[in-house]
């Protein structure tokens, strides 16, 4: 893959790619580190016959994600995958929580039903230190560049988007691509209209028929408790004191490490069905930009109709409110509990002495329950 090419990697250089990973001290130490011993000694001895990124999968990446699963789930569910046909290719367009685990758990998912694994569209400021560059692309990622002039990331955004459309229609892979750039930190999950603009480059003028050619599937993803909430709440509340404060990548792998280890409770996958149909109301809409806002909005419809509500974000909404109003079956035990809960996280804020980041962290979890009432 160079600079101005999203293609994955191909399986030529995995074994190349094989070899200068674990040639990297650091990475064997922290695998080391972080797997329970026999697993690592599983794929010290897997490594050697992975001629593929199908194998790389198959035989190292589920064993990691069943091993993170076990040691920081209660449960990882998923409905909606009887609307799909394993044998077609998907956009799977979905909300962003974590920047690794999102796309990685959605892949498990679709491993474990049969299904094809899907491409991963990442941002490119992940790319920046080798080891996370071998890691993404040998799973199936491609760069989704967000640096450089206007003209640059335009060509590169046609690119990118017919690269897109050629591995659904010519049945070659899914795609996975999250609904914004960047996670949606506060909860508030809202599909960017740019990135739908950025799908849209280079169709022939029908735009109906471009998005249901792309097979169009919104997929919610709910997590009972996010391990970075409270780097996200310090993060805005650094952004509050300084406009231009800007993550280094060093924050990002805190961040990505955290995700990883921290516990989310239970996490579920709902695939939503296909749009098609809906997409027949574009007939009746005067121009582009009208029908990307109806596309947005029908993706957010979605997300927000099946996003997997849990006691945390019941509670965090009454705590933003000052209301006590709870659904039938959550005890007065689990709202203590999730109130000392957020109570700790909030205790750890810095420089919060108005209270905006403690705020912030409810509605974090207060905003896909908000969310889901008018959908």
């Amino acid at each position: 893959m160079t600079e101005n090419n999203p293609a994955i990697l191909p399986d030529d250089v995995m074994p190349s790619a094989m070899e200068e990973l674990f040639g990297h001290p650091r990475f064997v130490a922290g695998m080391q580190a972080f797997l329970p011993a026999p697993l690592f000694q599983k794929i010290l001895q897997e490594k050697a016959v992975i001629r593929s990124v199908d194998d790389f999968q198959a035989k190292i990446i589920h064993d990691v994600m069943k091993e993170i699963e076990k040691s920081s789930t209660t449960q990882l569910t998923v409905s909606g995958l009887e609307q799909l046909d394993p044998a077609k290719q998907y956009l799977f367009i979905s909300n962003h929580r974590d920047i690794v685990l999102d796309s990685a758990f959605l892949n498990t998912t679709l491993f474990e039903h049969g299904f094809r694994t899907s491409q991963i569209a990442i941002g490119d400021n992940l790319m920046k230190h080798r080891i996370s560059e071998l890691i993404f692309r040998m799973n199936k990622s491609f760069v989704v560049k967000r640096s450089g002039s206007p003209i640059e990331l335009y060509r590169y955004s046609v690119l990118l988007a017919e690269y897109i459309r050629r591995q659904i229609v010519e049945q070659i892979d899914s795609v996975w691509i999250a609904q914004r750039e960047g996670r949606a930190k506060d909860g508030d999950d809202r599909t960017q209209t740019g990135l739908l603009k950025m799908l849209s480059l280079g169709h022939d003028g029908d735009l109906k028929a471009h998005f249901q050619s792309l097979n169009l599937v919104p997929v919610a993803i709910s997590y009972e408790f996010d391990p970075c909430d409270l780097l996200k709440a310090q993060e805005f509340l650094h952004k509050l004191a300084n406009p231009d404060y800007k993550k280094h990548f060093e924050e990002d792998v805190q961040h990505m490490l955290l995700g990883l280890t921290g516990q989310k409770g239970h996490i579920h996958f709902h695939f939503g069905k296909p749009l098609h149909e809906q997409l027949d109301a574009f007939d009746t809409l005067p121009n582009a930009k009208r029908q990307l806002d109806l596309l947005a909005a029908l993706i957010d419809q979605s997300i927000h109709r099946h996003y997997r509500l849990h006691a945390a974000n019941e509670v965090a909404y009454n705590l933003l409110h000052g209301t006590h109003n709870y659904s039938a079956g959550i005890t007065p035990e689990t709202i203590a509990t999730l109130t000392a809960y957020f109570d700790h996280k909030s205790a750890q804020l810095k420089n919060d002495t108005e209270g905006l980041g403690r705020a912030y962290l409810l509605r974090m979890y207060a905003n896909p329950l908000i969310n889901g009432l008018p959908a």
